[in-house]
């Protein structure tokens, strides 16, 4: 199952909407405590 972060809360440069799919750039988002500012959701394959 491959997740996707989308952005709901602005942070760090993203902006609301912003779709993350970087594995690096999610475990630091979840790393430096933004967990609060995206949602997790399934990746299309």
């Amino acid at each position: 199952m491959t997740i996707k972060f989308v952005v709901v809360k602005p942070f760090g440069g993203f902006k609301r909407g912003d779709v993350i799919t970087d594995a690096t750039t999610m475990a630091t988002i979840l790393a430096e405590g933004h967990a609060q500012s995206v949602v997790r959701v399934m990746a299309g394959e």
